[in-house]
């Protein structure tokens, strides 16, 4: 896993296993950022109920499908006394190498202050973490875990990552990326202006 790279767009942190070119990365985390954009800009509006639904929808239309889905909600007790939860329910939906490479970049992220300081403003103020661990999947495709968290505010203030807390409200499922797709038939179609706007969003850091 030495190869592995991660950034925090938002309130999430997207870690990328080995096997996955610069170029290729750099789409992922454009068109992260860029469905991050739109969500946040329709919730500022006051016109967002779920705002993972219309993230999610954001990717589908950008070439992003569902390739399985596990929805949890109010985890059992048994779920509630793993050692950790969000690893836990990563390795279920796609397996340990996804959980392994999110550990990872949750345990350096803390070596960035600005990524860190970043990302916990923005999981108090939108009341959700998200992670988005990502490996190969030949053809130009790359497989991702969507994990998304919901909470009270006051379960993402500062540290909320080292502490435990009630995963009340989690949705993670795998999700395949047609890269080729979205550059050549998405991209174009957008200003380059919003392109260098979401770039900004992107904070990189060493994993």
């Amino acid at each position: 896993m030495v190869d592995a790279t991660s950034a925090v767009i938002g309130a999430g942190i997207v870690t990328f296993l080995p096997g996955i070119t610069k170029a290729r990365k750099e789409s992922v985390k454009l068109a992260l950022a860029m469905a991050e954009r739109a969500a946040e800009s329709v919730r500022k509006e006051g016109l967002l109920d779920d705002w993972f639904t219309y993230y999610r929808n954001q990717l589908r239309f950008m070439g992003w499908d569902s390739v399985s889905a596990e929805q949890v909600h109010w985890p059992d007790e048994g779920r509630a006394r793993q050692v950790d939860q969000v690893l836990g329910t990563i390795a279920a939906t796609a397996g340990e190498h996804f959980a392994e490479a999110s550990s990872r970049s949750m345990g350096s992220l803390p070596g960035s202050a600005a990524a860190l300081l970043a990302l916990e403003q923005h999981a108090y103020e939108r009341q959700h973490f998200q992670l988005l661990p990502c490996a190969p999947a030949g053809a130009g495709r790359v497989d991702m875990v969507l994990y998304h968290e919901a909470d009270t505010q006051s379960a993402f203030r500062a540290g909320f990552i080292s502490r435990k807390r009630s995963h009340r409200n989690v949705r993670a499922e795998l999700v395949r990326f047609n890269i080729q797709a979205f550059e050549h038939s998405y991209l174009p179609k957008v200003q380059e202006r919003v392109v260098q706007l979401c770039r900004a969003r992107v904070l990189d850091y060493d994993s």
